[in-house]
């Protein structure tokens, strides 16, 4: 019965099937879902590509453009001319715009002064280029200042470069000047139209930055040297300059355009630097995507997929084909096991049957030996009534010491008998092993002996009491003996009854053998089965 529900077991498990099962059911699943993205691919449109890095490409190209003109414009051979300075203009605001665009497409503040990313870099420009535009009069009309220093030096004039001593200011100055005429290619004292029409470019304005600082630094000095007491001549040189200078507005247009022409060159220098090396395109850090069925979508082609969903097929029907044949050869296995059990337990059962038989024949011998017995007590009954002259109270005594014992005896073996019957009977619902109950039975067999022998001594033991009974005790001992047959009774009535549920037990055996057909039976000569278990019979 174990090995039975073991096979049981092993049948409902089945790993391989449930192997072969789940695999079909994920090709299954996996071919629905490409289906249904073929479907979703066809029937909802995918949202239009964001454009927002092409765009941002586009712009950065027309922003190098930009900045290729611009350098163009800040070349040393550039002249500058009002419509160059409404060009920067220009570029400048489309050069903001780009740094506005990118700056919100890469999440960088608007005021960044980075200049690896574009948004420092422009707002880097944008700072230097407002800079030069601020200065756009100033630096038109440096040259005016230039060409009005040269003229107030004249041959036959009061002012002349010799005119005072060396390493003086006015000799300073003068000399100065005398420098940033030569850079401009004009020369000092001249005030001829040529003079003024020199076109003005990068490389004149910052080739005049020399000639422009001393000029610039000698104008502290050369109004200290006008106020000198105990240098009248070096004075009065002095006075006549500073007068000069006064007298045509030059004081108050050389320092104002100082501090406007210092931030010019140091802006033209930064701009140059900035517009090298500049940064990459910006990446765009675009907003999560919202949720749409087309990401579902199939990405390849409608044929792809379906050839694909076909080859799906053709696998999934491959492995229930597999499952299939896994099964049957399981359900295969699992009969030739179930055919091998049932033959051990048909076996069992008829080698069963006979020890069955022998206990039933000795308990109907215990039942005539009882008989016996009651037929000798009621015989001792009568004698005990019958008066004895020679009474022997030593025999006596020992005889019912030895029937008193044989009696325990009896009892004790008869309990241990219908705890083995009963233990039989527990073993058979059970389902327990045939060595166990087949020994059980053998233990029956030799209790039922051991009983009769022990019923045979009782009735000698009870002759030898009728013989040598006395009258006088036979009046007393009267109760004791109905007692003992009333027992004996009791004990055959239990011993038929226990011969009567062997017997039916006998009975169920044969019926659930004698069941199977001639043809089928396993001790039939004309078997169509091979029993041979290929792993080794299960023990039962």
């Amino acid at each position: 019965m174990l090995e039975g529900r073991k096979l049981s077991l092993e049948m409902q498990r089945d790993s391989n099937g449930r192997f072969w099962t789940l695999l079909s059911l994920i090709i299954s699943t996996a071919c629905i879902l490409l289906l249904a993205s073929v479907w979703v691919g066809i029937a909802i449109a995918p949202p239009p590509p964001d454009k927002s890095q092409d765009n941002m490409a586009q712009a950065h190209a027309k922003v190098v453009e930009l900045v290729d003109r611009l350098k163009m414009n800040l070349a040393a051979e550039q002249v500058l001319t009002p419509e160059l300075y409404a060009e920067m203009v220009e570029q400048a605001q489309l050069l903001s715009n780009f740094s506005q665009m990118s700056a919100n497409a890469i999440q960088a503040p608007t005021d960044s002064r980075d200049g690896l990313i574009w948004p420092g870099r422009a707002n880097l420009i944008l700072e230097e280029l407002n800079t030069l535009v601020l200065a756009q009069e100033t630096t038109l009309n440096f040259l005016q200042i230039q060409n009005s220093l040269s003229g107030l030096y004249k041959p036959k004039g009061p002012l002349s470069a010799q005119a005072s001593a060396p390493l003086t200011a006015f000799r300073e100055f003068s000399a100065a000047v005398a420098e940033w005429s030569k850079v401009t290619g004009s020369e000092l004292g001249s005030v001829k139209p040529s003079a003024s029409s020199v076109p003005l470019t990068w490389a004149l304005l910052m080739s005049s930055k020399t000639a422009w600082r001393q000029i610039n630094a000698q104008m502290d000095a050369l109004e200290v040297e006008a106020k000198l007491t105990d240098n009248a001549a070096q004075a009065k040189s002095a006075q006549t300059l500073w007068s000069a200078l006064n007298q045509n507005n030059l004081l108050q247009s050389i320092r104002s355009t100082d501090e406007q022409m210092a931030k010019v060159w140091v802006a033209h220098e930064r701009l140059l630097v900035n517009l090298e090396k500049l940064p990459p395109v910006p990446k765009v850090i675009l907003p999560p995507e919202a949720f749409s069925w087309s990401q579902l979508a199939f990405p390849g082609k409608a044929v792809e997929a379906v050839k694909g969903a076909i080859a799906l097929l053709v696998i999934g029907l491959s492995v229930l084909l597999a499952a299939h044949i896994s099964r049957r050869q399981h359900l295969k296995l699992m009969s030739h096991k179930w055919l091998s059990l049932t033959q051990q337990l048909e076996n069992t059962l008829r080698n069963v049957t006979q020890p069955l038989a022998a206990s039933i024949h000795q308990q109907e011998e215990l039942i005539l030996e009882f008989n016996r017995l009651l037929d000798q007590s009621r015989l001792l009954q009568q004698t005990m009534n019958t008066p004895v002259e020679t009474p022997q109270k030593t025999l006596e005594d020992q005889a019912w010491r030895a029937a008193a014992r044989m009696q325990a005896d009896l009892e004790s073996e008869l309990l241990l008998l219908r705890e083995k019957l009963l233990n039989i009977h527990l073993q058979f619902c059970s389902g327990a092993t045939h060595e166990n109950l087949v020994y059980d039975l053998a233990f029956t067999a030799e209790g039922i002996q051991t009983v009769l022998i022990t019923a045979s001594d009782l009735g000698r033991s009870f002759a030898i009491v009728k013989e040598h009974l006395h009258q006088a005790d036979a009046t007393v001992n009267d109760q004791e003996l109905v007692a003992m047959m009333t027992q004996i009774s009791n004990l055959k009535n239990s011993v038929k009854r226990m011969a009567q549920q062997l017997r039916e037990l006998s009975n169920k055996l044969q019926v659930a053998v004698e069941d199977v057909p001639d043809g089928k039976r396993f001790d039939s000569v004309s078997t169509k089965f091979d029993l041979r278990e290929p792993h080794g019979n299960p023990s039962v």
